[in-house]
């Protein structure tokens, strides 16, 4: 023992470290301690590094003082020396040779019922694992009273917040400019992070280890959910909330009754004497969650080392307070209903708390969320608290919470628009209208999202989720927004869909290609984005009345026909996509309307005017099916100033040198002939024919087949009027025969009335 202590001794003197109390100092061998206690490993390790820590650890409040300390210093340096013995005899590699060995019995701590409530809050200050376990397992711990053990578990908690004080501020040590070259290398510093980080979570096992055993050791009357329980950090009090559910279900109502009529009777010989005045206030585990989770939310933005951040929050708690303490319509509020209005105010947080809020915050507090009712939380804290499982991984939690605060957390809804929550969420909640307006603002930062992001959006949400639902049909689809929208899709994919198009036709040529074509593209992406604004478009065809415009000025036989007035006209919307518009009678009605715009156009800019695009487009509307004769009539003209066209150019051309021209222009006579064909202009007024720019063996045929249909109606017109004369014919027979019926049936009456006469006449000769 002798010879121990002479080598502690001088250890202690070639690396001293002192604790003052006062006046007083309590020394200690700071190597031996570090592996001990997370305190002096934090400034082991500034040392260790070459930083420049304080010559001095103040522990005024130190419960037990100096000779308490002295206790625990000795105790702490017994550990260490009967651990470097144990991996010297074990033989382990890195261990400091001329150590001696020790005796493991040369010092042990004396544990009573005066003194193990300091040891516990002791081991607690210095963040000593061992300790706290040493202590908490010890018989004295056990002996002590329900009351004891719920102030020994009450001091212990605010230990936890107070321990990690200790270390961060250790560990917020800045280096010297001269000692901070001669660091260690990146490998070095990421071993001490790792040995720091294992000592920290060595600390919080061990304390979560003593709240487990002190909460186990408490009746089930005086455990109660109160605001001195949730001073801890987090963990700390997560792991309160979590002894204190075990506790309800273990104990049935017998057992707690039975608990309540014995702590009632042990009371009366308890020697503390406590003030009635003061009563505590029991919450129910939603409101003890609910709390813990708004107060660190709170500490995290107003202690936040961004000056903005922190400003923005204490102005924002200030005008909180101020609208809970003044209100223009006070006097109109029920007692009842102002009294549920304050307490929800009172138990929320600013917007700008909830935003400014580190992730990291966040998911420490996930835990606390399946304590709370989804019902009872305030509106941004339950926003908060889906994004706190989200960031833990608990999707589909957060997806149920999600559900039920959606309607009514307008804050969850933000979350949603900035990307905070994923949007696949809003399916759970499509069937409430306030989703499709979360679901129209987040369209809106279509230019800021990925191209991945806003296919996502528009096909699986918009077009396969929402579609149906009549709200989206009136402030999504409906909306000029999507519109924009297509537009968007259709321009910023021109670029690939240029490329792609001749290795498109290689592809019809040679099957083989088609791998090729998507092996070598490299914008996936933009050819997905591409079909999901066809579909889109398909969708929100007819709903925009085909993106024409309302009305239609200046028309298009004006001058000012190059105004463009609509996506078609600037040339945003091109032709070919109005092959994916749906096959109905609107859609073709609007189709039709649209290409004979854009035809137009082209007409007169005389820019991709040729026959054989002309023929192209023109399949587009699908003429032989359609009835109506105003768009019969603007075909009819268009096609008559093609043919007026292309005879001019013919007849320009008749002293020109004749071949391949000749040709075309067959080619070109027989396509619009064709064209013509599938017009059925005579539904069309006779003054609308008049015209020498229609082939006139076009003209004989239609008047032939006409003139063929009116002798065909004229045949059945007499052979109906046939039919109706043997009808009437008929008709008249059968009434002649009821007419003499009816008088046979007038002649037998005029009788019957006689007869009936005389028997009056009769009857009365006889009175």
């Amino acid at each position: 023992a002798a010879s121990a202590t002479s080598a502690v001794s001088q250890s202690m003197t070639s690396k001293g470290f002192a604790v003052t109390f006062g006046d007083e100092e309590v020394k200690l061998d700071l190597a031996a301690c570090a592996a001990q206690a997370a305190v002096f490993s934090a400034l082991w390790r500034s040392r260790s590094e070459g930083q420049e820590a304080k010559p001095e650890l103040s522990l005024e409040d130190f419960p037990g003082g100096p000779e308490l300390l002295r206790n625990v210093i000795r105790y702490m340096e017994a550990n260490a020396a009967e651990e470097r013995a144990t991996a010297i005899a074990a033989g382990d590699l890195g261990v400091p040779a001329g150590i001696l060995k020790v005796d493991p019995l040369a010092f042990r701590l004396a544990y009573d019922s005066s003194n193990i409530c300091d040891y516990l809050v002791a081991g607690a200050i210095l963040g000593c694992p061992k300790l706290m376990r040493d202590a908490v397992l010890a018989p004295a711990a056990k002996e002590l009273s329900s009351r004891r053990v719920l102030s020994l578990l009450e001091a212990l908690l605010k230990q936890t917040i107070g321990t990690e004080d200790l270390m961060a501020n250790s560990e917020e040590i800045e280096p010297t400019s001269e000692l901070q070259d001669a660091r260690d290398s990146e490998q070095d510093t990421s071993q001490s992070e790792d040995d720091e980080q294992a000592i920290k979570e060595e600390v919080q096992q061990a304390f979560c280890q003593v709240i487990q055993r002190l909460c186990a050791r408490l009746d089930a009357v005086d455990f109660k959910l109160t605001s001195t329980l949730a001073a801890g950090a987090p963990w700390a009090s997560l792991e309160v909330l979590r002894a204190h559910r075990v506790k309800l279900d273990n104990y049935g109502r017998m057992n707690y009754a039975l608990q309540s009529v014995t702590s009632t009777f042990s009371s009366f010989f308890y020697e503390e004497e406590k003030d009635k005045s003061q009563h505590k206030q029991e919450w129910k585990e939603h409101h003890f969650g609910l709390h813990v989770y708004r107060k660190h939310i709170i500490e995290s933005a107003l202690t936040s080392k961004d000056p903005n951040l922190r400003q923005a929050a204490e102005k924002a708690m200030e005008e909180q307070q101020e609208s809970a303490s003044w209100s223009d319509d006070e006097h109109e509020i029920p007692l009842q209903s102002k009294a549920t209005l304050d307490k929800d105010q009172e138990f929320d947080v600013p917007e700008a708390i909830c935003d400014g809020v580190r992730d990291g915050t966040l998911a420490g507090l996930s835990g606390f969320v399946q304590y709370c009712d989804p019902l009872q939380t305030p509106p941004v804290l339950a926003a908060g608290m889906v994004r706190s499982l989200l960031l833990v991984g608990q999707a589909v939690n957060a997806r149920l919470l999600f559900e039920a605060v959606f309607v009514r957390s307008r804050k969850a809804q933000a979350m949603v628009v900035s990307g905070s929550i994923p949007v696949d969420f809003l399916s759970a909640v499509k069937t409430h209208r306030v989703t499709s307006i979360v679901l129209r603002r987040l369209l809106a930062r279509y230019e800021e999202l990925k191209k991945s992001e806003l296919r996502h959006l528009l096909d699986h949400v918009l077009l396969e989720d929402f579609r149906q639902e009549q709200h989206c049909q009136d402030l999504v689809l409906g909306n000029p927004l999507v519109q924009d929208i297509t537009v968007y899709c259709r321009v910023g994919t021109r670029s690939v869909a240029s490329r792609q198009l001749p290795e498109a036709l290689s592809a019809e040529s040679d099957p083989t290609v088609a791998d090729v074509i998507q092996g070598t593209s490299g914008d996936a992406d933009l050819l997905r984005l591409r079909k999901v604004g066809e579909r889109l478009f398909a969708a929100v065809f007819v709903l925009h009345n085909g993106f024409l415009p309302l009305r239609e000025e200046p028309e298009r036989r004006g001058d000012h026909w190059q105004v463009a007035e609509c996506p078609w006209d600037s040339g945003d919307l091109d032709l070919p996509l109005l092959q994916h518009a749906p096959d109905t009678q609107d859609a073709l009605h609007l189709s039709r309307r649209v290409l004979l715009r854009g035809l137009f156009r082209r007409q007169r800019a005389g820019v991709e005017n040729d026959v054989p695009t002309t023929v192209r487009f023109w399949a587009l509307g699908k003429w032989p099916a359609c009835k109506d004769a105003v768009l019969i009539s603007e075909a009819f003209n268009f096609l008559s100033i093609a043919w007026r066209n292309l005879r001019s150019e013919k007849a320009r051309s008749v002293w020109e040198p004749r071949g391949e021209k000749s040709s075309r222009w067959l080619s070109d006579e027989e396509t619009l002939f064709k064209m013509f064909s599938d017009l059925e202009f005579w539904r069309l007024p006779l003054a609308e024919l008049l015209t020498p720019w229609v082939p006139p063996q076009l003209l004989v045929c239609h008047v032939a087949a006409r003139c063929r249909q009116l002798d065909e109606q004229q045949v059945a017109l007499l052979e109906g009027n046939r039919g109706n004369l043997e009808e009437i014919n008929r008709l008249r027979q059968t009434v002649s025969q009821l007419h003499s019926k009816l008088e046979l049936v007038d002649s037998r009456s005029v009788q019957s009335m006689q007869k009936q006469s005389e028997v009056f006449d009769t009857l009365r000769t006889l009175r």
